[in-house]
């Protein structure tokens, strides 16, 4: 409660003055606190009547601010149609080479995502693009937003235009001097190639991320290149190269302490080895993994993600092979303990 008192007060002895102004610039502090607290909706009316102020005064470029402040706390609220009526407005309230034009832009690609609308936040982030651009926006920002339209584009099926907003942030990030992003775009452009069925190029793109990677000992994009070579040598049928690859990924991603890269590895072994009859193998992939993601984020996170997939397989075998294969492999474990 200590944390809320001052700007709390701020805003009461605002109110009771009666001035317009320190009330909606106490208002925007105590919103700031509030969201840090987890109290969105409560921070979303204060923002919502600093706007109003603002209107009143006839400040359009504050009152975009808060309103476009407001969209995104409505997003996060779960409430899209409000939130796609103030970012919507807070546009039409400022001058489309401005900040808040950036800002607004991209919240409307944001909640087209979150709709499920790719095409939609394709040429949101191209608004937000276009307005970057004319304020002469950094690099690594420009960046960013070419990221999320290509990661909207390829959502769309619209893989080769993926593929050249990948190159373009690229170059821009190269630029900036920040190599580890660099090499991340990477990966996505690999995986772009990979998804619009340019498999070669996408091999390429893989061998030069991969070199990038090793060099600068970027362990998080080792896995997740590798788990681009786990597709690839399944579609050439080679499960010995496909297995080599998901395991070298799991390692990458031990190492890069990246739970979600793991958890894709840990899944793609299992898969392999239970299509290749491995019913042993495929079982100890996974509950090794659930131990592994529990000492990384918790018992219920790892509950939540292999809990469900050792259910699965007990379906598919029925239950006595399942209780078989477990008995097996808890047989083995306290074999290996003893002799340790």
């Amino acid at each position: 409660m200590a944390k809320d008192s001052e700007p709390n007060q701020l805003v009461a002895s605002a109110r009771r003055r009666g001035d317009l102004d320190d009330l909606a610039d106490a208002l925007i502090t105590h919103a700031n606190t509030l969201v840090e607290e987890g109290q969105i909706a409560e921070a979303r009316l204060e923002l919502d009547e600093a706007a109003s102020i603002h209107r009143r005064r006839g400040r359009s470029y504050d009152e975009a601010r808060c309103t476009h402040l407001a969209a995104t706390l409505c997003r996060l609220e779960g409430d899209l149609d409000a939130a796609e009526a103030r970012a919507e407005h807070a546009l039409q309230l400022t001058d489309s080479a401005t900040p808040i034009a950036v800002s607004a832009a991209t919240e409307l690609g944001e909640i087209a995502l979150t709709q499920g609308n790719s095409a939609e936040a394709v040429d949101a982030y191209g608004r937000a693009l276009a307005a970057g651009e004319a304020i002469g926006m950094v690099e690594t920002a420009q960046a960013a937003l070419l990221r999320k339209r290509a990661a909207a584009l390829a959502d769309c099926g619209r893989h080769q235009e993926a593929t050249r907003d990948l190159e373009a942030a690229h170059e821009r990030l190269i630029k900036a001097g920040e190599q580890a992003a660099a090499t991340r775009v990477l990966v996505e452009k690999a995986t772009a190639l990979q998804q619009g069925g340019n498999v070669t190029e996408a091999e390429n793109v893989i061998v030069g991320a991969m070199q990038i990677a090793e060099a600068t000992e970027d362990h998080h994009a080792l896995a997740d290149l590798h788990i681009l070579q786990v597709t690839q040598a399944v579609e050439r049928g080679n499960f010995t190269a496909s297995m080599a690859a998901a395991e070298t990924a799991r390692t990458c991603a031990l190492q890069a302490l990246a739970p979600v890269s793991y958890v894709s590895a840990v899944i793609a072994i299992a898969e392999l080895a239970e299509s290749s009859g491995d019913r042993l193998a495929t079982y100890e992939a996974l509950v090794v993994g659930w131990v592994t993601l529990g000492d990384l984020l918790g018992r219920d996170v790892a509950r939540a993600t292999f809990e469900p997939k050792l259910r699965e397989l007990r379906e598919r075998w029925g239950d006595v092979p399942f209780a078989d294969i477990k008995a097996d492999y808890e047989a083995r474990r306290r074999a290996e303990m003893e002799r340790y």
